[in-house]
């Protein structure tokens, strides 16, 4: 059992990890969730339970020996059997509800720690650690109260299950006594009466009071069947690299919106981008930027429609080859476990001149270089603690690495220092001093600081769920034209109120 258990977690846990990335329906919360299914299943088969299932066949051939023995002593093991039956059944009509409320519940406990965790400084920082606690205190009692009303029926009829079988073991040496001493059975039955029942009963028994155990392993087996069964042999699908495409953006009557949400966030959009074209992305908080981008960089699926890069469908592109042409900064820059290289890098090989090109292009390598061990130096609960700034650096060059044909980058300079900032705008400053055709890559930009719009070829704008692209020149030209119209309607106003304030 224990061998399976260790088969199961190796044939498994890739698959339900693989899920979780690639299925945007799917939460961090949900992968977790089953992840936890896996764990509970391999402590099912660890502690030998199957085993009752599998000795549970022997118990009709028990049963007959027991009628060969004598019949009497048989009817005592058949009434016996068909009683811890009925407490089975019995059990799993009580627990069945509390079991679902129990589960429920668990996973809310450790959702809510989980989250208390990751916004730990700003508990802190704001004086919340009683609130806090105090909500969480509150769901953990309500999980422990659950668990507790889940098990006491399990708990009631299996002690009700051991002491029918310990009765029964007794009243078959009763019966046996009695049949022995009639002189309808040898001494010897008795004896061997009370071995078959144990043996008989013993299965029945053991499954009743693991029914709780088993009743989660089952529904554990339903859920992670449900999870991997869309991605069954996916992993060993050979996958052919394909070449770098052109960095050519065509957006096929796009609707964009948040997984799992039935209305879309955006109104279809036709847009075509042609090579190297650099394109602001502004709109007000809420209007979508950030949604879409991540639709573009193939996070999430369309609603309908399609996004192209090159001649390629970017959402029916693997993301395994798709995701080296693609360089994405999300709004909240979220580094994994691991070392800054192995971050910029993405885990991938490289020689060091070409990591070091991208970094000082950014002007992120002497920011690198002053941790603790440089470009070594490890990220996570056990690494380095970085500033917003530190990892926003590094994910810029994690975007920008191998200079990739689509760039979307989410408020890049957010978190930048000056100097940092600059760089950034120089390196667009001189790729918007190249051709277009010229340009490696076509990017996106949302971002809410106006400097980046001087390097910018469009400007896209969403406002009233709808995209609007135009040229920077006439862009610039429609704000300069309000601007003026706004001081002109200003000084209106005030020449009307100056004579009735004389």
């Amino acid at each position: 059992m224990s061998r399976l258990a260790e088969k199961l977690d190796g044939d498994l846990v890739e698959r339900v990890a693989v899920r979780g990335f690639r299925d945007p329906s799917k939460s961090a919360a949900d992968t977790l969730q089953v992840t936890g299914k896996l764990n509970q299943l391999q402590q099912l088969l660890n502690q030998g339970m199957p085993g009752a299932l599998l000795d549970l066949p022997f118990t009709p051939f028990f049963m007959l020996l027991l009628v060969f023995v004598h019949p009497a002593i048989g009817a005592v093991g058949f009434v016996g059997a068909i009683g811890l039956i009925g407490l089975a059944v019995f059990n799993e009509r009580l627990s069945k509800a509390p079991l679902q409320h129990a589960t429920s519940t668990e996973q809310q406990s450790q959702h809510t720690l989980s989250q208390l965790m990751r916004q730990r400084s700003a508990v802190i920082g704001m004086g919340m650690i009683d609130g806090s606690i105090a909500r969480w205190l509150g769901i953990r009692r309500r999980m422990t109260d659950a668990q507790l009303e889940a098990g006491l029926p399990s708990t009631i009829v299996g002690a009700t299950s051991r002491s029918l079988r310990l009765s029964l073991q007794l009243l078959v040496l009763g019966v046996g006594a009695y049949l022995a001493i009639g002189g309808h059975v040898s001494a010897g039955a008795i004896i061997a009466g009370s071995i078959l029942m144990g043996r008989a009963l013993a299965p029945i028994d053991q499954i009743v009071n693991g029914w709780r155990s088993l009743v989660l392993g089952q529904r554990a087996i339903k859920d992670l069947d449900q999870w991997v069964a869309p991605y069954d042999g996916e992993l060993t699908e050979d996958i052919t690299a394909l070449p770098r495409p052109e960095p050519q953006l065509t957006l096929d009557q796009l609707v964009v919106g948040a997984p799992g949400s039935e209305k879309p966030l955006l109104s279809p959009t036709d847009q075509k981008f042609q090579r190297g074209r650099i394109i602001v992305l502004l709109g007000s908080s809420g209007a979508g930027k950030t949604t879409l981008l991540q639709t573009l960089a193939g996070a999430w699926p369309p609603h309908d429609g399609s996004v192209q890069l090159g001649s390629r469908d970017l959402h029916l592109w693997p993301s395994e080859d798709r995701g080296r042409y693609v360089g994405y900064l999300p709004q909240q820059v979220q580094l994994l476990p691991g070392t800054v290289k192995d971050n910029i890098t993405r885990f991938q090989p490289c020689e060091p001149d070409e990591l070091f090109e991208t970094t000082k292009a950014l002007g992120c390598h002497e920011l690198i270089l002053s941790l603790h061990d440089g470009y070594d130096t490890k990220i996570g609960e056990a690494g380095a603690l970085l500033s917003a700034g530190q990892a926003q650096a590094i994910g810029l060059a994690r975007a920008f690495f191998r200079q990739p044909s689509l760039l979307l980058l989410d408020e890049p300079t957010a978190h930048l220092d000056p100097a940092l900032a600059g760089a950034l705008m120089q390196q667009f400053a001189q790729s918007a001093r190249q051709n277009p055709e010229e340009r490696s890559f076509t990017a996106i930009i949302a971002t809410h600081d106006m400097r980046l719009i001087n390097a910018a070829d469009d400007v896209m704008v969403i406002r009233d769920r709808k995209i609007l692209t135009r040229p920077r020149e006439t862009y610039m030209q429609q704000i300069s034209q309000l601007r003026d119209r706004r001081a002109e309607l200003a000084q209106a106003n005030q020449q009307k109120t100056e004579p009735s304030n004389a």
